[in-house]
């Protein structure tokens, strides 16, 4: 019998491979050439794009790229990480869900391996896709990244945010201190309290 996180662990012992090989290689073009494909998707005026065709393709290929340890510098892994956060969202029981969570933790760890190798601008990246999975998985986030929309208002409103993470936290991922992310927007309330 296989054990289902076999998949996730495989991944992470590529991963720990890239980060051994990231100073000695090139960004990989093809995951570049997806990011500035998804990217001038995203910016189009065309609100009638279906996007998830697309999106589908580009992260089965990522994973593809990861297993064949494609995805060695820090450019590659955030390129790959802004690629699965791209994760389709759609309703079940009146409420939004991800169809694949676990892509949001994969760019996460991504993302986190590239900051830890030096790109100080995957720092910020860590915590929206950590915050994502996070939403997507409990219910709230941890930093503050993810907006989402309150049905009664129709206003945009920052997603539950864990109380106890301290300022210093944010800090370390570049995301602002929470009096300031509460000057911008309402937070929707917690429906559970996080578990330590």
């Amino acid at each position: 019998m296989i054990n289902k996180n076999y998949p996730i662990r495989m991944i992470l012992i590529a991963l720990m491979g890239m980060s051994f090989m990231n100073s000695y290689s090139q960004d990989n073009l093809e995951l570049s050439r997806m990011v500035m494909e998804d990217q001038k998707m995203r910016e189009s005026d065309n609100d009638t794009i279906d996007m998830e065709p697309i999106d589908k393709l580009h992260r089965q290929k990522v994973m593809q790229l990861i297993v064949e340890g494609k995805t060695v510098t820090n450019k590659d892994k955030t390129n790959a990480a802004l690629i699965l956060q791209h994760t389709a969202l759609t309703f079940c029981n009146n409420e939004l869900v991800s169809i694949s969570p676990e892509n949001y933790y994969l760019a996460y760890l991504l993302s986190k391996s590239a900051f830890e190798n030096g790109d100080e601008n995957a720092g910020y990246f860590c915590a929206v896709t950590y915050d994502r999975y996070m939403l997507y998985t409990e219910g709230y986030q941890k930093y503050g990244t993810q907006r989402v929309f309150e049905e009664e208002t129709g206003n945009e409103v920052w997603a539950p945010i864990d109380p106890k993470t301290t300022d210093a936290e944010r800090a370390a991922y570049n995301v602002p201190k929470l009096s300031v992310l509460l000057s911008k927007y309402k937070m929707k309330p917690l429906k559970t309290y996080p578990l330590d």
